[in-house]
């Protein structure tokens, strides 16, 4: 998931690692980081991979920093990444994230794939969520003050999934119209 993430910013054009951890935040929010104690060695990883290349430059202060530069080998690997399907796991959401952030890199075709694909995720999920109000409502196990709130809780689940699915539903049908 982070090699996508690296891929695809680079895609745009070379950035030092910290550039790379600041854009990581500003894309899926500060509530989640990633470390330079995870970044650099992925860097390194990508780098002997062949999909990036790393070069030192100096800056204005002097000091040389790390610049992360996009190979072909990475441009292919990147396109590898976006448009293969998303496991069902705690990073799908995390995952589609990333992807749309890099949907102007995609043509038309790989754009519409990748909101279709976004759009089923959200559907199956919202489907889970529906089955899950059911099984609380129904559970013999829970006292009704706890049921009531779990039920709460799922109604503002299911709320932020069908307000996803109509976004990702709209933005699907701008893109086959080509707008």
């Amino acid at each position: 998931m982070y090699d996508l993430f690296i891929l695809g910013q680079l895609m745009d054009h070379s950035m030092t690692g910290y550039a790379l951890r600041k854009a990581f935040s500003s894309v899926v929010g500060n509530e989640m980081t990633i470390s330079f104690g995870s970044l650099y060695p992925l860097l390194d990883k990508l780098a002997k991979s062949g999909e990036i290349t790393l070069t030192f430059e100096e800056t204005d202060n002097k000091r040389p920093q790390k610049v992360a530069t996009i190979t072909k080998i990475g441009q292919d690997r990147f396109m590898e990444l976006a448009l293969e399907e998303v496991p069902v796991n705690k990073q799908t959401q995390l995952t589609f994230q990333m992807k749309l952030n890099f949907l102007h890199l995609l043509n038309q075709t790989q754009q519409v794939k990748v909101l279709k694909d976004f759009q089923a995720s959200t559907l199956d999920h919202l489907k889970k969520l529906e089955e899950l109000r059911l099984f609380l409502k129904n559970n013999h196990h829970m006292i009704q003050a706890d049921i009531d709130d779990a039920l709460l809780l799922k109604e503002l689940q299911i709320a932020r999934t069908k307000t996803q699915y109509d976004w990702v539903t709209a933005l699907l049908k701008r893109v086959i119209k080509g707008d």
